[in-house]
């Protein structure tokens, strides 16, 4: 059945794969059309020598000499209740071009290897001597067990030590996609959605007029399920460390971030309800969305609250209403007095995290987390701090960091280290099949 593959995925919707076909089959959309020199298709298939568990590329050919229309990449499912992952950046559709009617015009036959004297003498001649190598190949110092393998066809050569063919290859240097895209300037003043802050997609002013009859569902998190890493202020780095690995971002200033999953998709501390994991604390990124304070474009000095409107929680019909008669209500003015000092805490961070000696300070998130998690492409980047060097800092800038609490926010980083293993736990438990 269509519904029984469970696919979860970050990134934007119409990038996602689906299951459009049933039969355990996993459909990725290849975004673009490839055009191809008249006469040529395109042979789609898995990844060559990457095989993957539980799943099997299903490979096709498509006449990209003249077809106007995308095409799909399909992967057959090879088991139930089992979880396949296709990581960030990974691969998913190999294609290479092959003739049109090649093959149609091809004539295999079947024929003694006697007929050909020539050819019969070296292939006997090969097997003798690959019969030898194998033999003396376990032999511990032999000059066979030196060498491995004898490289004859790898080096192009025959069995008379000649070159077999003039234009032999041993490898395939293929060149990238040339990018031919007419790209055409944009306004200085138009931002881009990846500048939105995490959650954020379209922020309007919060407004009594325009907003009046809303609410909000309080307590669903289920906004940020497909979320991995949560931004935290300085502040909060002592009550997340009970529960998550903090890490540093990969840009500078480098800000910390909460790890509430270790693949890429699946928070494994929102529940399929959306709640919140009992008694795990929350990040106030996650708490005070949908609104945030930003700066009045009419008043540069000044800062406003703007709302995100596409928050699926936003309704007239929810409980916790933002205006009674006109006037803000309690809960109203209690998320956007959160709001604002969840603004001025992220800037206090980005200010400590600017006086982080990053260069040398932190390390790869990898030298420390457990290899089942270390050389996941979505760790890639995250960094941590290194104990010895953070122990060995100049008496006046740890002196300084003291005061302001920022050291005892980067002692709980490195104590946060011991949930690495909680995550895993967590993640294994989620990959159970259901009872």
């Amino acid at each position: 059945m269509i519904g029984d593959v469970d696919i979860r995925c970050a990134g934007e919707s119409h990038l996602h794969p689906t299951s459009i076909f049933g039969h355990g089959v996993l459909t990725f959309h290849l975004n673009g059309i490839f055009r191809t020199e008249p006469g040529w298709n395109l042979f789609a298939c898995g990844s060559p020598n990457n095989p993957k568990d539980g799943i099997y590329a299903l490979s096709g050919i498509i006449e990209t000499d003249w077809a106007p229309y995308t095409f799909t990449m399909n992967w057959k499912f090879t088991r139930a209740n089992h979880w396949v992952t296709f990581d960030e950046g990974e691969p998913f559709c190999f294609v290479y071009p092959v003739q049109r009617g090649v093959l149609n015009e091809a004539k295999p036959e079947v024929r003694l290897l006697s007929e050909n004297p020539e050819l019969e003498a070296d292939y006997k001649a090969w097997a003798a001597d690959r019969a030898k190598f194998s033999d003396q190949l376990k032999i511990t110092g032999s000059q066979e067990n030196d060498e491995k393998w004898q490289k004859r066809y790898y080096r192009g050569l025959d069995m008379r030590g000649e070159t077999g063919v003039a234009d032999h290859q041993s490898k395939l240097r293929l060149p990238e996609f040339a990018d031919r895209r007419a790209r055409p300037a944009r306004p200085a003043e138009t931002t881009s959605a990846s500048a939105l802050p995490l959650f954020f997609r379209k922020i309007a002013t919060f407004s009594r007029m325009t907003h009046a009859k809303l609410g909000l569902k309080d307590n669903d998190f289920a906004f940020s399920a497909t979320t991995i890493l949560i931004p935290l202020t300085a502040g909060e780095l002592v009550l997340a460390a009970k529960d998550y690995p903090i890490v540093f971002s990969a840009n500078n200033p480098p800000r910390p971030l909460a790890v509430v999953g270790i693949r890429p998709g699946i928070n494994l501390f929102v529940e399929d309800d959306g709640r919140w994991r009992e008694g795990c604390y929350v990040p106030a990124a996650v708490r005070r969305y949908p609104f945030i304070t930003m700066i009045d474009h009419q008043d540069p000095n000044s800062l406003i609250v703007g709302i995100d409107e596409t928050d699926t929680r936003l309704g007239p019909s929810a409980s916790n209403k933002f205006f009674e008669n006109g006037e803000r209500t309690a809960f109203c003015r209690e998320r956007l007095e959160f709001c604002s000092r969840v603004g001025t805490a992220f800037t206090q961070t980005d200010r400590l995290a600017s006086s982080l000696p990053h260069e040398t300070l932190l390390m790869p998130c990898r030298n420390i987390a457990p290899a089942r998690i270390a050389g996941r492409s979505c760790m890639s980047g995250l960094r941590v701090i290194d104990p010895e060097r953070l122990a060995s800092l100049p008496d006046d800038l740890h002196n300084s960091w003291e005061a302001s609490g920022w050291y005892n926010a980067l002692l709980a980083q490195i104590a946060s280290m011991k949930n690495w293993n909680r995550l895993l736990e967590l993640e294994d438990a989620s990959l159970q099949p259901a009872t």
